[in-house]
Protein backbone atom coordinates (compact mmCIF):
# COMPACT_ATOMS: atom_id res chain seq x y z
CA UNK A 1 0.00 0.00 0.00
CA UNK A 2 1.26 3.65 -0.86
CA UNK A 3 0.46 7.03 0.05
CA UNK A 4 1.16 8.89 -3.24
CA UNK A 5 0.83 12.27 -4.33
CA UNK A 6 -0.32 12.48 -7.66
CA UNK A 7 -1.20 15.12 -10.51
CA UNK A 8 -4.17 14.92 -12.96
CA UNK A 9 -3.20 14.27 -16.58
CA UNK A 10 -5.91 14.57 -18.01
CA UNK A 11 -10.20 14.38 -16.73
CA UNK A 12 -13.39 13.78 -19.58
CA UNK A 13 -16.77 13.06 -20.00
CA UNK A 14 -17.66 9.61 -21.22
CA UNK A 15 -21.22 9.95 -21.29
CA UNK A 16 -23.90 12.09 -18.88
CA UNK A 17 -22.93 11.83 -15.35
CA UNK A 18 -19.50 9.39 -16.29
CA UNK A 19 -16.18 10.45 -16.07
CA UNK A 20 -12.64 9.06 -16.73
CA UNK A 21 -8.78 10.61 -15.18
CA UNK A 22 -5.90 10.20 -16.02
CA UNK A 23 -3.75 9.97 -12.88
CA UNK A 24 0.19 10.19 -12.15
CA UNK A 25 0.72 7.42 -10.06
CA UNK A 26 4.01 4.86 -10.65
CA UNK A 27 4.14 3.30 -7.32
CA UNK A 28 0.28 2.19 -6.67
CA UNK A 29 0.15 1.58 -10.56
CA UNK A 30 2.75 -0.87 -10.10
CA UNK A 31 1.32 -2.91 -7.59
CA UNK A 32 -2.37 -2.64 -8.33
CA UNK A 33 -3.85 -6.19 -9.51
CA UNK A 34 -7.13 -6.20 -11.06
CA UNK A 35 -10.64 -5.72 -8.92
CA UNK A 36 -8.55 -3.60 -6.57
CA UNK A 37 -9.19 0.10 -5.87
CA UNK A 38 -7.57 3.47 -4.17
CA UNK A 39 -9.00 5.80 -1.65
CA UNK A 40 -8.75 9.81 -2.63
CA UNK A 41 -8.76 12.88 -0.52
CA UNK A 42 -10.34 14.60 -3.35
CA UNK A 43 -9.33 18.14 -1.45
CA UNK A 44 -7.10 19.68 0.41
CA UNK A 45 -9.24 20.97 3.00
CA UNK A 46 -11.62 18.94 5.67
CA UNK A 47 -14.43 18.98 3.55
CA UNK A 48 -15.38 16.66 2.47
CA UNK A 49 -13.85 14.66 5.22
CA UNK A 50 -13.43 11.47 4.45
CA UNK A 51 -11.84 10.20 1.64
CA UNK A 52 -13.49 8.71 -1.53
CA UNK A 53 -12.99 4.33 -3.28
CA UNK A 54 -12.75 3.96 -6.56
CA UNK A 55 -11.54 0.61 -8.47
CA UNK A 56 -8.95 1.23 -10.58
CA UNK A 57 -10.06 1.36 -14.21
CA UNK A 58 -6.32 0.46 -16.11
CA UNK A 59 -3.02 1.11 -15.33
CA UNK A 60 -1.54 3.21 -18.27
CA UNK A 61 1.81 4.33 -19.23
CA UNK A 62 1.00 7.73 -21.00
CA UNK A 63 4.37 8.52 -22.25
CA UNK A 64 6.87 11.11 -21.62
CA UNK A 65 7.98 9.33 -18.49
CA UNK A 66 4.59 9.15 -16.84
CA UNK A 67 2.83 5.91 -15.94
CA UNK A 68 0.21 5.91 -13.55
CA UNK A 69 -3.65 4.88 -13.35
CA UNK A 70 -7.03 5.32 -15.12
CA UNK A 71 -10.51 6.16 -12.96
CA UNK A 72 -14.03 5.67 -14.34
CA UNK A 73 -16.30 7.41 -12.00
CA UNK A 74 -19.81 8.02 -11.50
CA UNK A 75 -21.21 11.72 -10.28
CA UNK A 76 -23.24 10.78 -7.30
CA UNK A 77 -22.45 13.27 -4.65
CA UNK A 78 -20.26 16.20 -3.78
CA UNK A 79 -17.46 13.93 -3.86
CA UNK A 80 -17.43 12.71 -7.46
CA UNK A 81 -19.10 16.49 -8.54
CA UNK A 82 -15.62 18.04 -7.22
CA UNK A 83 -13.51 15.61 -9.16
CA UNK A 84 -15.38 15.96 -12.46
CA UNK A 85 -14.26 19.85 -11.95
CA UNK A 86 -10.75 19.10 -11.89
CA UNK A 87 -8.25 19.68 -14.59
CA UNK A 88 -4.77 18.94 -15.64
CA UNK A 89 -2.43 19.83 -13.20
CA UNK A 90 -4.35 19.92 -10.05
CA UNK A 91 -3.00 17.39 -7.26
CA UNK A 92 -4.98 14.36 -5.36
CA UNK A 93 -3.91 12.67 -2.58
CA UNK A 94 -4.57 9.30 -2.91
CA UNK A 95 -3.67 5.29 -0.59
CA UNK A 96 -3.41 2.35 -2.20
CA UNK A 97 -3.85 -0.11 -4.21
CA UNK A 98 -6.36 -2.02 -1.20
CA UNK A 99 -8.56 -5.02 -1.68
CA UNK A 100 -8.65 -8.22 -2.46
CA UNK A 101 -9.26 -8.45 -6.30
CA UNK A 102 -9.81 -10.87 -9.08
CA UNK A 103 -8.23 -14.58 -9.09
CA UNK A 104 -8.53 -16.09 -12.29
CA UNK A 105 -9.74 -19.93 -12.61
CA UNK A 106 -6.99 -21.65 -14.34
CA UNK A 107 -8.61 -24.68 -14.43
CA UNK A 108 -11.60 -23.22 -16.30
CA UNK A 109 -11.79 -22.54 -20.52
CA UNK A 110 -14.54 -20.17 -21.19
CA UNK A 111 -14.26 -16.75 -18.80
CA UNK A 112 -16.93 -14.57 -18.86
CA UNK A 113 -17.02 -10.87 -17.36
CA UNK A 114 -20.74 -9.85 -16.36
CA UNK A 115 -20.75 -5.69 -15.75
CA UNK A 116 -23.37 -3.20 -14.62
CA UNK A 117 -22.96 0.50 -15.33
CA UNK A 118 -20.31 1.56 -13.45
CA UNK A 119 -19.39 -1.38 -12.21
CA UNK A 120 -18.10 -2.26 -15.31
CA UNK A 121 -14.51 -0.20 -15.13
CA UNK A 122 -13.74 -3.00 -11.95
CA UNK A 123 -13.45 -5.62 -14.64
CA UNK A 124 -11.32 -4.13 -17.45
CA UNK A 125 -7.85 -4.88 -15.81
CA UNK A 126 -8.71 -8.57 -15.67
CA UNK A 127 -10.65 -8.43 -19.20
CA UNK A 128 -7.21 -7.01 -20.21
CA UNK A 129 -4.91 -9.77 -19.02
CA UNK A 130 -7.56 -11.96 -20.20
CA UNK A 131 -7.56 -10.92 -23.44
CA UNK A 132 -3.70 -11.20 -23.67
CA UNK A 133 -4.18 -15.25 -22.72
CA UNK A 134 -7.12 -15.41 -25.60
CA UNK A 135 -4.96 -14.00 -27.95
CA UNK A 136 -2.41 -16.99 -27.32
CA UNK A 137 -5.58 -19.31 -27.48
CA UNK A 138 -4.84 -20.57 -24.06
CA UNK A 139 -8.89 -19.41 -23.14
CA UNK A 140 -11.69 -17.94 -24.29
CA UNK A 141 -12.95 -14.70 -23.20
CA UNK A 142 -16.80 -13.74 -23.33
CA UNK A 143 -17.98 -10.27 -22.02
CA UNK A 144 -21.76 -9.35 -21.01
CA UNK A 145 -22.89 -5.69 -20.44
CA UNK A 146 -25.69 -3.96 -19.54
CA UNK A 147 -27.19 -0.75 -18.93
CA UNK A 148 -30.36 1.31 -18.44
CA UNK A 149 -30.64 2.78 -21.55
CA UNK A 150 -28.30 3.16 -24.75
CA UNK A 151 -27.10 6.95 -23.45
CA UNK A 152 -25.81 5.16 -20.17
CA UNK A 153 -23.89 2.88 -21.74
CA UNK A 154 -19.64 2.96 -21.52
CA UNK A 155 -16.82 1.99 -22.09
CA UNK A 156 -18.15 -0.28 -25.38
CA UNK A 157 -15.29 0.44 -27.51
CA UNK A 158 -12.72 -0.33 -24.97
CA UNK A 159 -13.94 -3.84 -24.33
CA UNK A 160 -15.22 -4.60 -27.63
CA UNK A 161 -10.82 -3.86 -28.28
CA UNK A 162 -10.37 -7.14 -26.19
CA UNK A 163 -9.34 -10.25 -27.65
CA UNK A 164 -13.13 -11.98 -26.47
CA UNK A 165 -16.85 -11.78 -28.15
CA UNK A 166 -18.20 -8.66 -26.95
CA UNK A 167 -22.37 -8.97 -26.09
CA UNK A 168 -24.25 -5.86 -24.50
CA UNK A 169 -27.98 -5.99 -23.14
CA UNK A 170 -30.19 -2.35 -22.71
CA UNK A 171 -32.75 -2.49 -20.62
CA UNK A 172 -35.61 -0.98 -22.91
CA UNK A 173 -34.06 -2.22 -26.06
CA UNK A 174 -32.50 -1.08 -29.37
CA UNK A 175 -29.06 -3.39 -29.02
CA UNK A 176 -27.51 -7.01 -28.83
CA UNK A 177 -30.29 -7.66 -26.59
CA UNK A 178 -33.48 -6.41 -24.67
CA UNK A 179 -33.25 -6.86 -21.08
CA UNK A 180 -30.61 -7.64 -18.26
CA UNK A 181 -27.31 -8.95 -18.45
CA UNK A 182 -28.26 -11.69 -16.19
CA UNK A 183 -30.56 -13.16 -18.66
CA UNK A 184 -28.32 -13.06 -21.41
CA UNK A 185 -25.78 -14.49 -19.30
CA UNK A 186 -28.37 -17.32 -18.38
CA UNK A 187 -29.00 -18.13 -22.00
CA UNK A 188 -25.69 -17.92 -22.64
CA UNK A 189 -24.38 -20.55 -20.45
CA UNK A 190 -27.69 -22.88 -21.29
CA UNK A 191 -27.03 -22.59 -25.01
CA UNK A 192 -23.62 -22.69 -25.54
CA UNK A 193 -23.34 -26.12 -22.52
CA UNK A 194 -20.25 -24.65 -21.05
CA UNK A 195 -21.62 -24.91 -17.93
CA UNK A 196 -19.09 -27.25 -16.71
CA UNK A 197 -15.93 -25.46 -17.88
CA UNK A 198 -16.63 -21.78 -17.43
CA UNK A 199 -15.77 -19.18 -14.61
CA UNK A 200 -17.79 -15.88 -13.82
CA UNK A 201 -16.61 -12.41 -12.78
CA UNK A 202 -19.10 -9.90 -11.79
CA UNK A 203 -19.17 -6.14 -10.82
CA UNK A 204 -22.51 -4.20 -10.85
CA UNK A 205 -25.99 -3.62 -8.82
CA UNK A 206 -26.44 -5.76 -5.59
CA UNK A 207 -29.63 -6.71 -7.59
CA UNK A 208 -27.73 -8.09 -10.36
CA UNK A 209 -25.89 -10.65 -7.98
CA UNK A 210 -28.58 -11.52 -6.18
CA UNK A 211 -29.86 -12.70 -9.95
CA UNK A 212 -26.69 -14.18 -10.60
CA UNK A 213 -27.21 -16.38 -7.60
CA UNK A 214 -29.45 -19.27 -8.98
CA UNK A 215 -27.36 -19.43 -11.94
CA UNK A 216 -24.85 -20.33 -10.30
CA UNK A 217 -26.36 -22.64 -8.01
CA UNK A 218 -28.28 -24.34 -11.10
CA UNK A 219 -25.25 -24.51 -13.31
CA UNK A 220 -22.83 -25.28 -10.78
CA UNK A 221 -20.50 -22.18 -12.01
CA UNK A 222 -18.13 -20.41 -10.02
CA UNK A 223 -18.36 -16.44 -9.73
CA UNK A 224 -16.63 -14.01 -8.20
CA UNK A 225 -18.11 -10.57 -7.87
CA UNK A 226 -17.00 -7.47 -6.51
CA UNK A 227 -19.26 -5.81 -3.56
CA UNK A 228 -19.74 -1.90 -3.40
CA UNK A 229 -19.94 -0.61 -0.01
CA UNK A 230 -19.90 3.21 1.95
CA UNK A 231 -16.54 2.96 3.15
CA UNK A 232 -15.24 5.75 5.47
CA UNK A 233 -11.72 4.34 5.38
CA UNK A 234 -10.93 1.86 3.12
CA UNK A 235 -8.52 -0.09 5.47
CA UNK A 236 -10.42 -1.66 7.67
CA UNK A 237 -10.61 0.71 10.51
CA UNK A 238 -14.34 2.24 11.43
CA UNK A 239 -15.51 -0.84 10.88
CA UNK A 240 -18.25 0.86 8.61
CA UNK A 241 -18.06 -1.21 5.25
CA UNK A 242 -19.36 -5.40 6.64
CA UNK A 243 -21.21 -7.41 4.45
CA UNK A 244 -23.02 -10.68 5.67
CA UNK A 245 -21.53 -14.01 4.46
CA UNK A 246 -21.86 -17.29 4.78
CA UNK A 247 -19.72 -19.60 7.25
CA UNK A 248 -19.40 -22.80 5.58
CA UNK A 249 -18.23 -20.71 2.49
CA UNK A 250 -15.97 -18.59 3.65
CA UNK A 251 -14.62 -21.80 5.59
CA UNK A 252 -13.62 -23.28 2.13
CA UNK A 253 -12.12 -20.18 0.42
CA UNK A 254 -10.43 -18.41 3.05
CA UNK A 255 -7.44 -18.65 6.01
CA UNK A 256 -9.82 -17.25 8.51
CA UNK A 257 -6.56 -16.05 10.57
CA UNK A 258 -5.53 -13.65 8.55
CA UNK A 259 -9.04 -12.42 7.93
CA UNK A 260 -11.32 -9.99 9.21
CA UNK A 261 -14.58 -12.10 8.98
CA UNK A 262 -16.17 -11.98 12.72
CA UNK A 263 -19.08 -15.36 12.93
CA UNK A 264 -21.90 -15.05 14.75
CA UNK A 265 -22.16 -17.65 17.88
CA UNK A 266 -25.03 -18.97 16.88
CA UNK A 267 -26.21 -19.94 13.23
CA UNK A 268 -23.93 -20.69 10.09
CA UNK A 269 -23.28 -16.77 9.50
CA UNK A 270 -20.92 -13.84 10.06
CA UNK A 271 -19.62 -10.42 8.74
CA UNK A 272 -16.40 -9.14 6.74
CA UNK A 273 -15.10 -6.32 5.76
CA UNK A 274 -15.49 -4.98 2.48
CA UNK A 275 -12.71 -2.95 2.26
CA UNK A 276 -10.17 -5.74 3.41
CA UNK A 277 -12.04 -9.20 2.98
CA UNK A 278 -13.05 -7.70 -0.05
CA UNK A 279 -13.92 -5.95 -2.23
CA UNK A 280 -14.30 -9.15 -4.56
CA UNK A 281 -15.91 -12.14 -2.96
CA UNK A 282 -17.05 -15.78 -4.19
CA UNK A 283 -20.73 -15.30 -4.77
CA UNK A 284 -21.51 -17.99 -2.27
CA UNK A 285 -19.29 -16.40 0.66
CA UNK A 286 -22.00 -13.49 0.50
CA UNK A 287 -25.77 -13.82 1.68
CA UNK A 288 -27.89 -11.34 0.49
CA UNK A 289 -30.89 -9.35 2.28
CA UNK A 290 -33.87 -10.61 1.20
Amino acid sequence: MFREESTVLANEELAPGFWKMRLVAPGIAAATKPGQFINIKVTRCKDPLFRRPFTVFRCSDFGGGNTGIELVYEIVGRGTRVMSAMRKGEGLDLIGPLGRGFELRHDKRVHILVGSGVGLPALFMLGEELSLAAGRRELELVIMIDAKTKKRLILEEEFRSLNGKTMISIHDGGYDYHGYVTEMLRTYIDEEGIAADCAIYACGPELMFKAMVPICSQYNVPAQISMERNMGCGVGACLSCVCRVNKEAVMKYRDIRSSHVQFEDEGNSGYALVCRDGPVFNIDEVIFDE
